[in-house]
């Protein structure tokens, strides 16, 4: 569980002084040894890379007490690195801290076919010390020869209380507006347990599981109240500076019938805080209208606003 107040600041202090004070060989120059000590404890893990670097090409027969020393600092700056941003999310407002996107896609085809189609996508992400907040809202349209053949509206909050860096409870509750997948409207609540199961850098998995609710009000105004297991991952993957992969998937099963939704994209930075985004989305409702297809899919292309 992350620390609190006098705890942490012990926590820090014992990695800022006992992890530097482990001596290095003795033929390792004093000059180097400062140098690198020092770039450690300026928290910055780049500056201490360069400087690493730079000690091994002056002094290549220390290579291995270097990498020792080196090794004992990046643990100083990880801490130190943790230690400030608990700091900074410790002290927000409920109002600060807020992160996001929004998505636009437009298009129209004319001629043999009239087609016009859109998405609207707006997500918010929040972090504290124990928490993440996750808010996320989409409109989706397609119109073809005057008739509407796709239009659905969905909104989620989502909540997050971490036990550690990997182990997480979650609440969520959405709502959601298909005609075209057989509901008017439908209401779904779930609380579970979540892993992030991969944490890297360039790289993180989160998986989570428990029960959900769903209240359903179909389009033939039929109603149903059902409870069943749900499921979800979502994996997100640095390809290169500016680029990332995303996968996000979920699955809910009840007697009412079984939905899976899974949404594939690459999202390229076109310039500061503009990007490019292509994305697959499948969706995947068995109880559906007699004469519709199960599956729907959308490929479309949309530009990615941060903020």
């Amino acid at each position: 569980m992350p620390l609190r107040g006098s705890a942490r600041r012990l926590s820090l202090s014992c990695a800022l002084i006992v992890l530097p004070a482990a001596p290095a060989a003795a033929e390792l120059p004093p000059a180097v040894e400062a140098m690198i000590r020092e770039a450690g404890l300026s928290g910055d893990q780049s500056t201490l890379d360069a400087v690493v670097k730079v000690a091994k090409a002056t002094n290549p027969s220390e290579t291995a007490t270097i990498d020792a020393l080196a090794s004992r600092m990046r643990t100083v700056v990880k801490t130190k690195v943790r230690y400030e941003r608990e700091m900074q999310l410790a002290t927000q407002t409920f109002f600060d801290g807020w992160k996001g996107e929004g998505q636009l896609g437009l298009g129209l085809t004319s001629g043999n076919t009239n087609e016009t189609s859109g998405v609207v996508g707006l997500s918010l992400k929040k972090e504290t010390v124990q928490t993440r907040h996750k808010v996320a809202a989409l409109l989706d349209y397609l119109r073809t020869n005057d008739v509407t053949t796709r239009e659905r509206f969905a909104a989620s909050y989502a909540l997050d209380y971490l036990f550690s860096d990997n182990l997480y409870t979650y609440g969520i509750a959405g709502w959601e507006r298909d005609r075209f997948a057989g509901y008017a409207r439908r209401f779904t609540e779930s609380l579970g347990i979540g892993l992030r199961a991969i944490d890297r850098p360039n790289m993180t998995l989160d998986l989570d599981a428990g029960p959900a609710f769903r209240q359903t009000l179909f389009t033939d105004g039929t109603s149903a109240n059902e409870i069943g297991p749900r499921a979800s991952l979502a994996y997100k993957w640095t390809l290169a500076r500016g680029m990332t992969f995303t996968e996000d998937a979920s699955v809910v099963y009840d007697d009412g019938g079984t939905t899976f939704i899974a949404n594939t994209a690459v999202t390229s930075k076109i310039t500061g805080r503009l990007s490019g985004r292509m994305s697959v989305k499948v969706q995947t409702e068995s109880n559906r209208p007699v004469g519709a297809k199960p599956t729907d899919t959308a490929t479309r292309a949309a530009l990615v606003y941060t903020f």
